[in-house]
């Protein structure tokens, strides 16, 4: 499933394959096999392939209906 998403996230860009892999430092199979789920990305990957496609990772508590961003559940959190 995610390399479904990370495929989809780089065309709604328009960006290559070899577009994303410069960024990370990957080859272009790299980024073939994440995308094909062949091999899967650590999530620190994942943040940084989802970032040079200019998106970004939330998280929604469906409790509280509340949206989080990596950068505010990165943060100590003090409840």
């Amino acid at each position: 499933m995610i390399g479904t998403i990370l495929r989809n996230i780089r065309k709604i860009r328009g960006l290559t394959q070899s577009n994303v892999g410069n960024e990370l430092n990957l080859a272009d199979n790299t980024i073939s096999n994440y995308e094909t789920e062949y091999s899967n990305p650590n999530f620190d990957t994942i943040q940084k392939f989802i970032n040079v496609c200019n998106f970004e990772i939330q998280f929604v508590d469906k409790e509280n209906k509340k949206v989080y961003t990596m950068d505010e559940l990165s943060k100590e959190m003090d409840f």
